[in-house]
């Protein structure tokens, strides 16, 4: 069943609404500022998320935040791919209040997944994300919107392109919409408990002299505010029944799908564009998800763009890792230690980066397939956008 269709079969239970919400200030000082840690997409694996956290000591055992005024930044895509997304999003809602209450901060982006998910795009819902919904109800739910759809159906299709409504037409029904598939999506409505949640984050947010987005800011949107970018993002996504070709939220381009820096080769014109769209927005540094090249964070363009999607999902491959600004310094935090970001320009930099990082962690392939694309790069083409192996 189409994406438009089913936001039409689920409008009388979901609600569209409007969305706001406030981008949090730039702080120009870094060097004074509480130490701040940056983790990217996590796609529905609560033990590898918790293992993480714990490990950085943001939370004890009981997953109670130890962390007092440390700020940390989750850069979007916790939903998909993996089974607990429902886990790790209560989880974070009780993180908020526990981190705020000890004088530190919590920012959770949207990303990519969550405009996804809110717009019914669900390609990539594990199904156990709609387990996690299954209850008592479920049944009659499910019952009552396959009432909705063969109703629906009858009255839009043309005689010749009516399916026959017998058990085989349910039974493939319901291997698309499984038990728990409507509470999921009433969940995810922007009235529901965690579209919501999710409304009430910003896209694009700046601390600490550093821009943080899931998928990075574009030359095509270097001279849009911050405060602008997420405030169409989140009346996208809150219009549920109407997203359009055009829209921030689906423009490969825009904030949440944007892998241009953390993919493009790292030439002289293309160091001076990334510049260019830091000066318009004003800060020094910006730190992206979205493209997990690398089992560790990612430094690039001179140290100024840095990747913190490690791949932290089994469905990745578990990579472990996260980014510390503290004291004026940028860290990769590393399953067993942490090691200092390069921040000058050429290769002999990022390969005693990656030669340190692999001494904590031990060697890995991808990395071992970067320090061999470093050192024997392929001929740079002029329109070339897509240069880092993938």
């Amino acid at each position: 069943m189409t994406r438009q269709l089913v936001q039409v079969l689920l409008s009388s239970l979901l609600f569209a609404c409007s969305a706001t919400g406030k981008t949090l200030p730039a702080a120009n000082d870094e060097a004074n500022q509480p130490k701040l840690i940056a983790i990217g997409d996590v796609h529905g694996d609560y033990d590898q998320f918790v293992k993480l956290l714990q490990s950085i000591g943001l939370v004890d055992k009981r997953n109670k935040w130890i962390a007092g005024d440390t700020r940390l930044v989750q850069l979007g895509d916790i939903p998909d791919r993996g089974p607990d997304t429902r886990k790790i999003m209560d989880l974070l809602m009780k993180l908020e209040k526990g981190a705020s209450k000890a004088g530190g901060s919590m920012t959770v982006l949207i990303g990519n997944h969550e405009s996804m998910n809110m717009t019914n795009d669900l390609r990539y819902v594990h199904a156990g994300e709609y387990a996690a919904f299954k209850g008592r109800k479920s049944k009659a739910r499910i019952d009552d919107f396959y009432r909705r759809t063969v109703a629906y159906l009858k009255q839009t299709l043309a005689e010749e392109e009516m399916p026959v409504f017998d058990e085989a037409h349910r039974e493939q029904w319901d291997k698309q919409f499984p038990l728990g598939y409507v509470e999921h999506r009433m969940a995810w409505a922007p009235t529901g408990k965690y579209g919501k949640w999710v409304l009430s984050h910003p896209a694009v947010a700046i601390l600490a002299d550093t821009l943080f987005v899931h998928g990075g800011i574009s030359e095509k949107y270097a001279n849009m505010s911050v405060s602008e970018m997420n405030t169409r993002i989140r009346t996208e996504m809150a219009r549920v029944d109407d997203v359009k070709p055009t829209d921030l939220i689906e423009d490969e381009l825009g904030p949440l799908w944007y892998r241009g820096w953390a993919t493009m080769p790292e030439t002289p014109e293309n160091q001076a564009a990334f510049e260019a769209v830091l000066s318009a927005l004003g800060v020094s540094r910006m730190v992206v998800a979205h493209t997990p090249l690398l089992p560790i964070v990612l430094p690039r363009f001179a140290g100024k763009l840095v990747i913190v999607d490690v791949g932290l999902s089994a469905a990745y491959g578990n990579g472990f890792g996260a980014l510390e600004l503290s004291g004026g310094k940028a860290y990769a935090i590393l399953d067993g230690g942490r090691v200092e970001l390069p921040d000058v320009t050429g290769i002999d930099a990022l390969l005693r980066y990656l030669d340190a990082a692999e001494e904590i962690v031990g060697k890995q392939p991808k990395i071992t397939n970067y320090r061999e694309f470093l050192l024997n790069p392929p001929p740079v083409q002029q329109d070339a956008q897509q240069a880092v192996p993938q």
